[in-house]
């Protein structure tokens, strides 16, 4: 390699010798060093205009080392994606047992198939800033299904943070200043925000501008909210207290309702395991 550059040339000759096995042999129809293992090449000819200033040949990957890398890359993508899945996990339920919750998992029930949807379609609903209502009598599944479309959405690497609405009231109760502000941050952070069991935190004056604010604020952010709660619908439209009305209006401005009715799942699934205990016990 006439008049080439030491330092290039080295480089050229260390690749070169990297990229040797015992088992390569040089081709005679065309003087490349192949793969004794693929038998492709391993080498190729610079142009014609970079062979007259002294460049030849360089080395090139084989196609089982070329797989190889491509395994390898598949293999690292594969560990960071699910590092970030068990870290946005962690962060949306915290002690929260909402982190087991999937589709897959659960009997399939009409507001099931509609949150499964919901998610399914989450683009479309995260463009418009558009959420849901879970509405029902307790233990029919809203928090369920709420769990279940925040792990659909987690799985594609979408934020979300689900907490109960009484536990924000006694955080923004317990916080002042900038905590306040930066607890505030944090609700509004999540591509999806979780507010569990509305009508469950304190019935103060105080706690009900809280939860104004929270919902408020994540209604000017733009980004889908779902909230839960055992208040009938019927009573939300029909709020007569001035600060209720405030909350719900805004909640249904963005929040497509659902209706969740029929038996006690929580009940009915603590009956059958008090049963199964009996049975072992008893013989």
């Amino acid at each position: 390699m006439k008049n080439m550059n030491p330092i290039l040339s080295a480089i050229i000759d260390t690749t070169e010798t990297l990229n040797s096995a015992p088992d390569d042999y040089i081709d005679p129809s065309d003087g490349l060093k192949y793969c004794g293992k693929c038998h492709t090449p391993k080498e190729a000819f610079y142009p014609a205009d970079l062979q007259n200033q002294g460049f030849h040949k360089h080395p090139v990957m084989c196609q089982c080392a070329a797989e190889k890398r491509d395994r390898e890359e598949a293999e690292r993508r594969d560990f960071e994606r699910m590092t970030r899945i068990t870290t946005l996990r962690s962060e949306a339920f915290r002690d929260i047992p909402a982190a087991g919750w999937q589709f897959d998992h659960a009997v399939v029930t009409p507001q099931l198939a509609k949150a499964k949807e919901y998610a399914e379609n989450w683009d479309s609903f995260k463009q418009d800033g558009i959420g849901l209502l879970l509405f029902g009598d307790v233990g029919t599944g809203k928090s369920y299904a709420a769990g279940c479309i925040a792990n659909a959405l987690i799985d594609r690497l979408e934020s979300v943070l689900f907490v109960g609405m009484s536990d924000v009231v006694n955080r923004m109760q317990g916080n002042f200043g900038t905590d306040r502000d930066h607890y505030m941050k944090s609700l509004m952070r999540p591509d999806l925000l979780i507010l569990d069991d509305l009508g469950a935190e304190r019935n103060t004056s105080f706690g009900k501008e809280r939860v104004f604010d929270v919902v408020d604020k994540r209604l000017l952010t733009g980004k889908p909210m779902i909230v839960t709660t055992n208040i009938p619908l019927s009573v939300m439209k029909q709020a007569i207290d001035l600060d209720d009305r405030r909350i719900y209006d805004r909640i249904l401005e963005v929040c497509v309702p659902i209706r969740f009715d029929g038996e006690n799942f929580r009940k009915g699934s603590a009956s059958a395991n008090v049963k199964k205990a009996a049975k072992l016990l008893n013989g």
